[in-house]
């Protein structure tokens, strides 16, 4: 069984489902409602767990309630906490997330700066891979090192560019796989061909750039190609990427190639838009194979 290593933010998603996105001022009501662990990492934890592998998650969550939730679900869901940290006097990162009829969402996240200061230990960790997000850059560049000190693949999913983010973590990791906004945002190029090309001058890793029911882009040389997406009705695309992630990283851990992988992640990804809860209800590994044996 593939160990995984998943590091970065861990939420408490507050899911409500409404008709239609707000787009003024006003009252909206919900149809229905979820509260689930959330996060980048956690998602990908979870969902590398569900999909038959062992995933332990490196973040960190307050002193409050919200982490008492937070650690206890992850714990429930088999996920190893033990490399999770408590900080005094800091509060867990929560978020709440307006989902429409047609599966899209509406996200407004609080996180503490105070939750992402300072590098976890991860001397003694052996994994088969590692996989981080970019919201803790120095637990993100202190993962890759370690993926590269055991020579194993270092995810690292991109889904956002901020200020001061290091170039060091795409030189780092084996494997970058951008969020389309995150590309546009480090590049200034709107065409996702034309942001990988020139990615591919700062780094040598693999490149890949996710673009929901757009599918994967991702550069074989010069050449950019496309894994399309699988045609699902989405229900609440939430998570989705988290699970992609997770499950190309789970993947590579256990030794398949990178477009095996891919595809795997885009059924994983595609099953979770199904289902309303965002990455706490991704799907098990017979549920991906009996997917990707109906679709071919």
């Amino acid at each position: 069984m593939a160990r995984v290593l998943t590091l970065g933010i861990t939420v408490l998603d507050t899911v409500l489902r409404v008709d239609a996105l707000p787009t003024t001022g006003g009252k909206t009501y919900a149809s229905g409602r979820a509260e689930v662990v959330g996060g980048i990492a956690a998602n990908a934890a979870i969902a590398i767990v569900r999909l038959g592998g062992e995933a332990a998650l490196v973040s960190r969550v307050g002193d409050d309630l919200v982490a008492e939730r937070i650690v206890a679900e992850l714990a429930a869901a088999g996920v190893d906490i033990g490399l999770v940290e408590w900080l005094n006097g800091v509060q867990s990162s929560i978020s709440t997330i307006l989902v429409d009829s047609r599966g899209e969402r509406l996200l407004v996240n609080h996180a503490d700066p105070a939750l992402f200061r300072g590098t976890p230990e991860l001397e003694g960790s052996v994994v088969d891979a590692v996989m981080t997000d970019t919201r803790w850059p120095e637990g993100a560049l202190a993962g890759l090192r370690r993926a590269r000190a055991l020579g194993v693949p270092g995810v690292l999913d991109y889904d956002r560019h901020a200020a001061g983010l290091p170039s060091a973590l795409l030189v780092l990791a084996s494997h970058v796989v951008f969020g389309r906004d995150g590309l546009e945002a480090l590049t200034g190029a709107a065409d996702v061909a034309a942001g990988l090309q020139q990615v591919r001058g700062t780094t040598e890793a693999w490149l890949a750039c996710t673009s929901g029911g757009d599918g994967v882009h991702w550069l074989d040389g010069a050449a950019v190609r496309h894994v399309p997406a699988f045609a699902v009705e989405a229900v609440d695309t939430l998570g989705a990427g988290d699970v992609f992630h997770g499950a190309m990283a789970l993947a590579l851990a256990e030794g398949r190639g990178e477009l095996e992988a891919m595809r795997f992640a885009s059924a994983a990804a595609a099953l979770k838009c199904r289902r309303f809860g965002g990455g706490s209800v991704s799907p098990t590994r017979g549920e991906v194979a009996a997917f990707m044996a109906e679709v071919g």
